[in-house]
């Protein structure tokens, strides 16, 4: 078998993973599905596969010593209903085993917006400088414009629901990508993948045409800067995810989140309106565990007494404290998917249950985070553990 450019780099022997030919194929799958790797293919093809990826967990970490927090951007396409979450992920999560109470990735933004409006966004509203890690640091008078905002610089190009125009496009991709690398300082960018067809059907509708050259400028984007500005960028890791692999990934591991129904159980698969009901719902119980246990951002919990069954399970994330619209938007996720109405009449934007609008963009580009933090820590575990961190989990 030939050694692929990430096993050679790495200077470990394929023997380390010999544990791997003892498995059957479906253990092989279950391997793939539970670290985000494609599960299609043959064993020989599945090992290569899972080598290479826990051989790449290995050498990560050492060339990681001298940095801080990971700082994940994760990205929900969209022309009209663009969303994104900032995750300040701990280094101490990506390695640690089975603990009472393990660090969990903070929510530090939470953001849905036409991408038209990038020009007019309030990324932060705090004034406050954020580092590679995500913490925030007290704003500097001399360094920040009075209005203590950070927002985009370009002006909101116009037209973009009525005209497909690449020109269009470009500069907001452009806009938008700047304005996140300069608010966020990530080290990881998770961009949501885009399907042509949906549903199965045979016609490819105008808006994935849209979405799907969007996504394409914002990886060209990316690629053009990483060159253009060398050492400043150089070690940002932007990755494509895939929807399907991430709805598999929460299937496997929680039969409760699996979304299903009588004629789902017939058909032998969900539909998509049951998948994304059943995201938004997981998403609800993670804000809906972190909020009433007021979960603080070290992993520790103020309540007292047994928990629920699958509290752990759904004690996935920690807001940011000291962020007033993050918890605000949180809150009315919360109320809007609780199905509960309000009477105030004078309510914030970010406050009101209906002014939140649609609740699965938000829960998909927050969803695609986490899965993708816990794909890298299955690895990790994976590649010191062999198969039996899979049985424990």
């Amino acid at each position: 078998m030939r050694l692929t450019a990430i096993l050679r780099a790495s200077r470990i022997p394929v023997s380390q993973f010999t544990w791997l030919a003892s498995l059957k194929v479906a253990q092989l799958q279950r391997i793939a599905r539970a670290t985000g790797i494609q599960s299609s293919g043959t064993k020989n093809v599945l090992t290569a596969r899972i080598e290479a990826a826990l051989c790449q967990r290995l050498v990560i970490p050492a060339q990681e010593k001298n940095r801080n927090d990971w700082s994940v951007l994760s990205i929900d396409m969209g022309i009209q209903n663009l969303a994104f979450a900032h995750l300040r992920v701990p280094r101490a999560s990506l390695i640690q085993t089975a603990a009472p109470a393990p660090l969990r990735p903070v929510l530090t933004a939470w953001h849905r917006l036409k991408v038209s409006e990038i020009g007019t966004l309030d990324l932060e509203g705090t004034g406050a400088k954020i580092d590679v890690a995500g913490i925030v640091s007290e704003p500097e008078a001399e360094s920040l414009p009075s209005t203590k905002t950070v927002k985009a610089k370009a002006k909101p190009a116009a037209g973009l629901k009525e005209a497909f125009s690449p020109d269009l496009y470009a500069a907001t991709a452009y806009t938008l990508i700047t304005s996140l690398l300069s608010a966020y300082k990530p080290t990881h960018i998770l961009i949501e993948r885009q399907r042509f067809r949906s549903g199965s059907g045979s016609a490819v509708q105008e808006w994935t045409i849209r979405v799907g050259v969007l996504e394409g400028m914002l990886h060209a984007v990316l690629h053009t800067l990483r060159h253009e500005r060398g050492s400043e960028l150089a070690e940002i890791e932007v990755q494509g995810i895939e929807p399907k692999r991430v709805v598999q990934y929460w299937e496997d591991l929680d039969s409760d989140t699996a979304p299903r129904s009588d004629d789902s159980t017939k058909k032998g698969r969900a539909s998509a309106r049951e998948v994304k009901k059943a995201k938004i719902d997981l998403v609800g119980r993670w804000l809906n565990s972190t909020l009433d246990l007021n979960i603080s951002e070290n992993g520790a919990s103020s309540s007292s007494g047994e928990m629920e069954p699958g509290a752990i399970l759904d004690r996935k994330i920690c807001l940011a404290a000291d962020m007033s619209a993050l918890h605000d938007l949180a809150g009315a996720y919360l109320r809007k998917w609780r199905g509960e109405g309000t009477r105030k009449k004078s309510l914030s934007v970010a406050d009101s249950g209906n002014a939140i609008g649609k609740l699965d963009d938000l829960a998909d580009c927050l969803l695609q985070g986490v899965t993708w933090v816990e794909w890298q820590v299955m690895r990790e575990r994976l590649a010191r553990e062999g198969f039996e961190a899979i049985e424990r989990t």
